[in-house]
Formats: structure tokens, sequence, C-alpha cells
């Protein structure tokens, strides 16, 4: 979802189509990673490749890796690769071998990762920061694309946010206090903002709250109110650029480029979450069979 966007390179579900070309994999050869990114990086290894995750976050990571359509390629069971990834570590995650020596290797392959933050920001693997309480009613609900997913959370406005997978009318509730500073209650469907309908909040240290998607007709606040936590603000939809009816919720601060997303925690562990993007038929980030990046 471009209204914000997340972490470089890495993250899951939309990494464009590419050629079958070797060059792809070189765009990952170098070893250098920006502070506070986790990325994925592929390099050749004998006649094969060598999958390693960079995370520089002060949190650990847990790590989905899916690789595809794979011609000529062992050393992946069934192509799904889970693994918790430590605070500013590198692992290799994956090697990938030639089932046949004579031939090329090919694969298509997805990458995402959800940073583990703690509820106590001075605990081991924290944030610090306020807590913020889920920003919906009811549920449970699932994570259908984590910080870093390559679909949409890939870029500095949306690097941190999370997609939360709920039916459309699902009361959607502030996170934190704070003062409403924008608002979209009329769009219907995927135009003119891929943002959809969305409620901007404003809070006393200058970051600001985003909750994307919402039904059309459904926001309850109005630009310049007051709301508190658990405020109703409206309810969730499918409008915008949305695949499947969900929550994107976002945190972000100004910088001099613009708005960027920034880490955030909520009052409960990301982890005690059900991740979504686990289960296959519900993964509305996935259902794109051109999303993932081909690699030869």
């Amino acid at each position: 979802m471009p209204f914000l966007r997340p972490f470089a390179y890495p993250l899951l579900f939309l990494l464009g189509l590419a050629p079958w070309s070797a060059a792809l994999a070189a765009n990952n050869q170098s070893g250098a990673t920006k502070p506070g990114t986790v990325r994925l990086f592929i390099n050749r290894a004998g006649g094969g490749k060598a999958m390693d995750v960079s995370n520089t976050l002060d949190v650990p990571v847990d790590v989905t890796l899916r690789i595809s359509r794979r011609v000529n390629v062992a050393g992946v069971c069934n192509g799904l690769i889970r693994t918790r990834v430590p605070a500013n570590s590198r692992v290799r995650v994956a090697t990938l071998s030639k089932r046949q020596p004579g031939g090329p290797i090919m694969f298509k392959h997805s990458f995402s990762y959800v940073p583990l933050f703690t509820p106590e920001p001075r605990q081991p693997g924290s944030v610090a920061g306020p807590a913020y309480a889920l920003p919906w009613q009811g549920g449970p609900f699932r994570i259908s694309q984590g910080a870093g997913g390559d679909y949409s959370h890939n870029t500095p406005r949306g690097r941190h946010a999370v997609d939360i997978a709920m039916p459309v009318g699902t009361p959607i509730l502030a996170a934190r206090a704070g003062t409403v500073v924008a608002v979209r209650n009329g769009q219907a469907g995927r135009h003119p903002d891929p943002a959809g309908n969305y409620v901007r909040i404003r809070h006393a240290d200058g970051s600001e709250s985003a909750y994307l998607h919402l039904s059309r007709g459904s926001v309850r606040v109005g630009t310049g109110q007051r709301v508190k936590v658990g405020t109703p603000l409206g309810e969730s939809g499918n409008t915008g650029r949305s695949t499947g009816p969900h929550l994107h919720f976002v945190v972000q601060k100004k910088t001099g480029d613009g708005m960027v997303s920034v880490p955030f925690r909520f009052a409960q562990p990301v982890e005690s979450l059900p991740n979504f993007a686990s289960r296959e038929p519900w993964d509305h980030s996935m259902r794109r069979s051109t999303s993932s990046r081909l690699t030869k």
C-alpha cells in the first residue's frame, strides 16, 4: 500500500516480475546493509545460490521465504522456509544446489519478516516508546503482511506497516490518543487514492498513525477532533489499492524527505498475533502469481 511505505528490497509479498536472468541475483551481491533494515541477499555459491538474511534492527525478526517455480533446484523440500534471525546479525537461511549439474537453476522467490517487539520498552528485544492498543474490535485476526512485506511494505513511507486481514465492517478504533489531521470517507473502489478511505491521527510527539482501506461512509471522526485510545474511527473495508479486506496500520514521522514509517509496538507482543502470512489460502498479499521475483 503505497500510502505508507516500509524496509528496502527485503520484504515479503511482492517483488516485481523479473526476467530469467543470472544478473538478477547480482542485485544482492553487496554485503552492506543500512542500519535499521532487514534484507535478503542472494549470492552465487559454487554452482548454486546462497540466501542470507541480514537484520540490523535491535530486535529479532521472524523470516518467511518462499521459493516457487523451481527448475533444477535441490536444497528446499517444499519451498517454504521460516526461521528467526537475531538482532544485529546475518544468517544463511538457504543454500540451493543443482539437481542436475548440466542445467541452470531457476526459481521465483518472495520474502517477508515480522519484527518481534516486546511490550516493555526496557526489556531486551523491544522498541522504546508508547505501546499502541490493537486498533480494532473483535477477532482474533491475523497478519496478512508484516513489516517490510514485498507486496507493498517496501518504501520509506510504509516499511514498518502491518496489514491485518479482517471482514469488511470490523470496528476500527484509535490505537493512541491524538488529533485527527486527515480523513477520506467517500471512496468506493480503488481510485483515486490508493489508501482508500482513511483516518490519520497526530500524536503528542509529532508522530502520526494512519488507518487505511476503510469502508465508504463508515468514518466517524472529523479533522481537528481529539480522540482517545479506543475511540471508534470507522469500519474496515477493501477500498484503494487492496487485494482483500484488511486494515493497513502504520506509524509515521515527518522528515526532510517527507513522511517515513517508524517501528512501533503493540500493547501485546507482535509475535502473539497469529501470522496470517503463513496460511496460503487467505493470504491476500500472495494472490498474484506474478508477484514474486524470478531468479536464475
